[in-house]
């Protein structure tokens, strides 16, 4: 089983002096049985690492979002250079001696174009966040859909060969006997050769019922007139009434599939078990989902970004808290999930949801941007500066169409292997952390197909700034009414990076109250959802977030009777 370090251990209410979490400090007990190693795995090897470094301040009551100040420049401070990567003071590391192999533990540097100007100087904007603004195609005529037709028709032919050359180059590298890779996790020999006798689905409907858990498909209309599926998974075998809701949201070029494909160890499966109501939503265009006066092949439905996507989960908290009955509820967000959280919660967008959240929880999250953007393929990619250029290549309506029809049509078994296998090339990902079978399965639904505008923000924006939001202040990002918040991110993740925002909200966010920073050792970007140990070491952590940041009021016995682990 794969270590984690807890940087902080918070809880709600503590007095400084305990906040962080000390081999000396005492936990609550109530917290301490939910996030207890199991037996066998008690002799895991503990070191503390103490830098002087202060104890952050208690946090002042929340205030509205118009109370805040204005942002301060501190492009001096950050002078474009990448800051020296340091652990906050405490640091509990947890290391599995039974792990075959040298552990490949790094420190990235978080990076960072200075030759951008300053967030301000682009838009008139309240937040710290580059902005992005849509192409607009105005009244979409017959000679535009004609002329918008022969483009499309361009752009695949040549996104087509890109990925052709691509899939060669990934098999080249998945064959080369030479590469590398992180030491294996141990999995249960007899869970690892079972036979389960699920197929190949891309519905989240048919792992549900697979395992007797039920699931409703509700849709979600935004304001912008974009409809939003979401799978509300329950089980039918549980008496009572419905449990406190917790919101799961995917990443990009995934969608809600992700949550449920790890058969009984799935995160929905396992949250529904502890007693919760799980509502597993999806992004724009996710399941064939359309738009209330927009078709699929219209460019307006396709012309939208990493903003739009942060507006959109105002619409979805406010309709899942009103199907609940709660007037709050858990955000579990992964990868773009927690990205476009973190940007809704900022000023200028719509930070008044924080008030619906009783704890937002972070997996993986892409706020700073890993090294892996700034290889092949993405450094050429990341050239197509101009909209034009890319719209040529990549289209303007959904990213990589082959990619789709593919899907569509392709066995499930080499579909799921040759996504692996490009997946594993682009992201640099491993398999050491999960089962073997579970391959084809997991990369069924991935990717998906999605906007080539949001890819367009990617690569042009996001991968040179290398941050979401403006890293040159230091007055805080988000507003005093930032909820609750845990951080849960891979020390090997190659795609995005979570110490720097970690050291980020210690330093500057004064507003941020943390009950959980766990860096996962031996972990990548998708091993916290799909990884063969991550109900010991990521789950238990989200329901203890859960539960300490709720209304006790709002907790059905079932949820503190249950156990947190296997």
């Amino acid at each position: 089983m794969s270590g984690f370090i807890d940087y902080s251990k918070r809880r709600r209410g503590a007095p400084d002096d305990a906040s962080d979490t000390s081999r000396g400090a005492p936990a609550h007990a109530d917290a301490a049985d939910s996030l207890r190693e199991p037996e066998s795995h008690r002799d895991l090897e503990t070191e503390t690492e103490t830098d002087a470094a202060p104890p952050r301040r208690s946090l002042n009551p929340r205030r509205s979002e118009a109370e805040e100040g204005p942002f301060e420049d501190a492009s001096d401070d950050f002078d474009g250079q990448p800051t020296k990567p340091s652990r906050p003071p405490r640091v509990e590391v947890m290391r599995d001696p039974g792990a075959r192999g040298d552990y490949p533990h790094r420190d990235e540097r978080p990076f960072f174009d200075p030759t951008f100007g300053n967030y301000q100087s682009e838009a008139p904007l309240e937040m710290p966040f580059f902005d992005h603004v849509v192409a607009d195609y105005g009244n979409y005529g017959a000679f535009q859909r004609l002329r918008l037709n022969f483009r499309q028709a361009l752009s695949f032919l040549a996104s087509t060969t890109a990925l052709g050359s691509v899939l060669f180059v990934a098999y080249f590298a998945y064959f080369n006997p030479f590469k590398k890779s992180p030491p294996k996790a141990k999995a249960d020999r007899e869970y690892e050769r079972r036979i389960t006798g699920e197929r190949g689905s891309g519905r989240p409907a048919y792992y549900a019922e697979f395992w007797g858990y039920q699931c409703d498909e509700h849709e979600i209309v935004t304001e912008g007139g974009w409809i939003l599926k979401a799978h509300r998974i329950s089980d039918p075998r549980r008496p009572g009434g419905v449990g406190y809701p917790v919101v799961l949201q995917h990443g990009i070029l995934c969608n809600s599939s992700h949550f449920v494909v790890n058969e009984e160890r799935s995160m929905a499966f396992w949250l529904v078990d502890q007693g919760f109501d799980v509502w597993i939503t999806n992004i724009r265009s996710n399941f064939k989902a359309g738009h209330t006066e927009y078709v699929r092949s219209d460019p307006r439905f396709w012309a939208w970004g990493l903003k739009e996507l942060a507006f959109d989960l105002r619409d979805v908290v406010d309709y899942i808290t009103a199907a609940s009955g709660y007037p709050q509820l858990a955000y579990v967000g992964h990868s773009q999930g927690a990205g476009s959280m973190y940007l809704a919660l900022s000023p200028g967008i719509c930070p008044e949801i924080a008030n619906k959240l009783s704890c937002f929880v972070a997996l993986g999250p892409s706020v700073y941007a890993g090294s892996v953007l700034r290889r092949f393929p993405f450094s050429l990619m990341r050239q197509f500066r101009s909209r034009k250029w890319w719209g040529l290549i990549f289209g303007v309506r959904e990213f990589m169409p082959a990619i789709g029809i593919a899907q569509e049509f392709l066995p499930t078994f080499w579909f799921g292997h040759i996504a692996y296998v490009i997946f594993a090339f682009l992201f640099g990902f491993h398999d050491h952390n999960w089962v073997s079978r579970q391959k084809p399965k997991f990369f069924r639904t991935v990717p998906v197909p999605t906007s080539s505008e949001l890819l367009y923000w990617y690569m042009s924006g996001f991968s040179h700034r290398g941050c979401i939001f403006d890293p040159r202040i230091t007055e805080p990002w988000f507003p005093r009414n930032f909820p609750p918040h845990s951080i849960f991110y891979g020390d090997i993740d190659y795609l995005v990076l979570g110490k720097p925002l970690v050291q980020r909200i210690q330093r500057h966010e004064t507003n941020v109250e943390m009950i959980h920073t766990v860096e996962l050792q031996n972990y990548e970007h998708l091993d916290m959802i799909f990884g063969v140990d991550a109900f010991r070491t990521v789950f238990p952590g989200i329901k203890d977030t859960i539960l300490q940041t709720m209304d006790p009021e709002d907790m059905a016995p079932e949820m503190s009777e249950r156990g947190g682990r296997y």
